[in-house]
C-alpha cells in the first residue's frame, strides 16, 4: 500500500454515501449503523490494495466495536493523514469543555516536545478532532491513550526508548507511540522493555517478528 494512493494505515478516510463502503458483515449491528449515521468515515487497516480498494475500519464507541470492510479509492472524499491534525492543530477547534480533557491537554503539552521530530496523531482523540463526535473517554475508571504515529523515527537504543517514553508520559495519561516506515510499524513500548526479545513487526501481509525492528520495518 502507499505509492499508487499515497494513503497508509492509520489514516482518515471519508466518503459520501454508505453504499460506497464494503463492509464483511451483513445485515451490519447497531452500532455500525449507529456509526455511519453519524459520520461517514474508517480508517485505514494494514493490507494489500486491490482492484483499487483499500482495506479500512469501522469503528463505534467502544473499544470492541470494529469492523472491517474495504472502500474504492475514487469514493475518498478526505482524506486525513496523522500529522494533519498537528500540523493544523485541530485540537483548537474543539468545543472548551472538551479542549480541557487530560488527553487533549497532554497532547498540546507533547506537541511543544516534539517540533523537531515527524509525527502525527491516531486513535480516538484524531476521530473526534476530525468528526466532532465525543470518541475521547475520561472518567475515574479510564482515560482514553494517546495513539502517536512517528513516521522513519531514529533509532534508538533501549534506554533511550525509555527516557523518550519518559518524557511523553508525564501528562496524565498514557501514550502509545506506534514507529511506522511506509505500512509497517511495531510499538517502541514493547521494545523498551529490553527483553532480548523479538518484537512483533506489523505489516500488510501479516505480523513478523524480529530482535532490530528498526531494519526490519524497512525490509518488508
Amino acid at each position: 500500500m502507499g505509492k499508487i494512493t499515497n494513503i497508509w494505515p492509520h489514516d482518515l478516510l471519508t466518503f459520501a454515501n454508505n453504499d460506497d463502503l464494503i463492509l464483511e458483515e451483513n445485515p451490519l449491528p447497531k452500532w455500525a449503523k449507529d456509526s455511519l449515521s453519524k459520520a461517514k468515515i474508517v480508517v485505514v487497516r494494514r493490507g494489500i490494495v486491490k482492484d483499487a480498494l483499500i482495506p479500512v475500519g469501522l469503528r463505534g464507541y467502544e473499544r470492541n466495536q470494529r469492523l472491517a470492510g474495504y472502500l474504492k479509492g475514487s469514493n475518498v472524499v478526505k482524506h486525513y493523514h496523522p500529522d494533519y491534525f498537528i500540523k493544523h492543530e485541530s485540537w483548537r477547534d474543539l468545543p472548551i469543555e472538551r479542549q480541557k480533557l487530560i488527553a487533549v491537554q497532554a497532547l498540546i503539552k507533547i506537541a511543544s516536545l516534539l517540533t523537531n521530530y515527524q509525527w502525527g496523531i491516531s486513535g480516538s482523540l484524531a476521530y473526534e478532532m476530525a468528526t466532532g463526535i465525543k470518541m475521547v473517554k475520561e472518567s475515574s475508571e479510564h482515560i482514553s491513550d494517546l495513539d502517536l504515529i512517528m513516521p522513519d523515527l531514529p533509532k534508538m537504543s533501549v534506554d533511550e526508548a525509555k527516557k523518550f517514553l519518559a518524557n511523553l508520559n508525564q501528562f496524565g495519561t498514557h501514550v502509545d507511540v506506534q514507529v511506522i516506515h511506509g505500512g509497517n510499524g511495531f510499538s517502541l513500548e514493547e521494545y523498551s522493555l529490553g527483553r532480548d526479545q523479538q518484537i512483533l513487526i506489523k505489516t500488510a501481509t501479516g505480523p513478523i517478528l524480529s530482535k532490530d525492528p528498526w531494519q526490519a520495518i524497512k525490509e518488508e
